[in-house]
């Protein structure tokens, strides 16, 4: 039942692969799976220690990690650290079977596998490229009636390669994950999953962590430790168990930080635990099982629904979609359609008025929502395109980049980031460059929806949104210095 799984992951900082580990056995597994990837990135022993199968073994301030974006090994904060003693600790560590967390800062760090870091989730190994996800949270527990954790997530928008902020709310009962995350727009994305141990299809689908995995930490050190989102300095203890770290109050035992070097960090502000829960956080899980979340049902569903069976548990994994973080992947047409560079003669005009009229005539004809590129706020355009970069399918850029296509995303989010911010100040300072800039995001916004969505993805946004139009208005040039033409 709860207690078969080897691994001890964070299950907050896992959220897919969480996993239990409940005998002493597990932890020569774990080590040994944590060190045989051979500490590709180099990280030294601050940013990791794995406690065992290290010379000299991991001591004070060892293992601490801290706040970090990159793989690369000295692109990190360490927070400072000073020994205290290596004898006689405070209360061990504690964890509960029915408690609320109020406000846990994390970096969730996991295995990069598509550009939006969709599935970017913890592993048990560091090899490969890694996602870097901030996120506040909320964690809510009740192993005695639902046995079942919640945890509400604010992720920003680094965290998946856009502008802006994701928010997501995953549950975690028995052997079944779900995951939706709240897009811009009122879009909702819903993953059913069994989460298994290194994503390993062969194995079976992992519990949640139980209240007594902190049984198996082992103590390192008292140390005074200048803990990361304005908590300060705190005298901890510091514990450790495989390349896990955790540093607790010696009065309480209550856990105030945590560090995994490829599963995240995670740091808890004082006085935000609370024991007991509030019923409502659980009220569409039943206790056998058998219910599963509204927003994954076929019928109370998310706009899109991932590996997901009608009645909202997950898939088993022979008919699972390839690709969770894609599920509107391109079709052979969608494929075909993105290596014809020249537009099909119904898709002309005869000048730059018409062909928007044109294309316009396309776009109300198969969306029954849209409205003039006029009516729209440059800063709504860019929420639009903000949700085409969420729901775009990477195979299609990839085929206009190798032809350097003008269908291509030219930039990075992080530059376009910074090119939206500078250029929205300048032209609201000028009604013509406003008029420019907004026009200009119109064409933007129609090209990545048409040429960057799937048809899939296209069908399910149909009724869920609003498109902008074409402008028919062509801009030149200014002629001389504070004139356009």
């Amino acid at each position: 039942g709860n207690r078969i799984s080897r691994a001890l992951h964070f299950t907050f900082m896992r959220m897919v692969r969480s996993a239990v580990v409940v005998v002493v056995a597990a932890a020569h597994l774990l080590q040994t799976a944590a060190q045989d990837d051979g500490n590709p990135h180099a990280w030294d022993r601050k940013r990791r220690c794995d406690h065992a199968g290290y010379s000299p073994r991991c001591g004070p301030c060892d293992g601490i990690g801290g706040i970090t974006l990159s793989d690369i090994a000295d692109q990190i904060s360490i927070p400072n650290c000073e020994p205290i003693k290596t004898d006689k600790p405070g209360k061990r560590p504690v964890w509960g079977a029915d408690f609320t967390e109020t406000m846990s800062h994390e970096i969730l760090i996991g295995k990069k596998t598509d550009p939006a870091c969709f599935q970017a989730f913890p592993g048990n190994v560091s090899t490969g490229d890694n996602c870097y996800k901030p996120q506040d949270c909320v964690l809510t527990v009740d192993f005695k009636v639902k046995n079942a954790m919640k945890i509400e997530a604010n992720q920003a928008g680094n965290a998946w390669g856009i502008v802006g902020n994701v928010s997501s709310i995953i549950y975690h009962q028995g052997q079944n994950m779900w995951i939706t995350n709240h897009l811009p727009l009122g879009i909702t994305q819903t993953i059913c999953t069994g989460p298994r141990e290194g994503g390993d299809k062969a194995k079976p689908p992992i519990y949640p962590v139980q209240y007594n995995w902190v049984d198996n930490l082992f103590f390192v050190a008292t140390e005074k430790l200048d803990v990361e989102y304005g908590v300060g300095s705190k005298v901890l203890d510091h514990w450790a168990f495989g390349p896990h770290h955790a540093w607790t109050d010696p009065t309480t035992g209550l856990i105030v930080r945590m560090w995994q070097p490829f599963n995240g960090l995670q740091i808890f502000e004082p006085g935000t635990f609370h024991e007991g829960h509030d019923p409502a956080a659980f009220a569409e899980l039943s206790g056998d099982g058998k219910s599963a979340p509204k927003l994954a049902q076929k019928a109370t569903g998310s706009t899109f629904r991932i590996k997901c069976t009608d009645d909202g548990f997950p898939q088993p994994p022979k008919q699972e979609v390839e690709t969770p973080g894609a599920p509107h992947r391109a079709a052979v047409a969608d494929l075909q359609r993105a290596h014809t560079r020249v537009p099909r003669s119904h898709f002309r005009g005869d000048g730059f008025s018409k062909m928007s009229l044109v294309l316009n005539g396309h776009l109300t004809r198969s969306h029954p929502s849209t409205r003039e590129c006029d009516m729209w706020a440059v800063e709504e355009l860019q929420q639009f395109q903000v949700l085409m970069l969420l729901l775009r399918d990477p195979a299609l850029d990839q085929i206009y980049q190798n032809g350097t296509d003008n269908r291509r995303l030219r930039r990075s989010v992080m530059e376009l980031q910074s090119q939206w911010k500078k250029i929205n100040a300048v032209a609201s300072k000028d009604p013509e460059l406003r008029r420019i800039h907004r026009d200009g995001h119109c064409h933007e916004a129609v090209m990545w929806y048409v040429h960057h969505l799937s048809q899939e993805a296209r069908d399910g946004l149909k009724g869920k949104i609003t498109l902008p139009l074409l402008s028919y208005r062509r801009h030149e040039k200014p002629t001389t210095e504070g004139t356009h033409a």
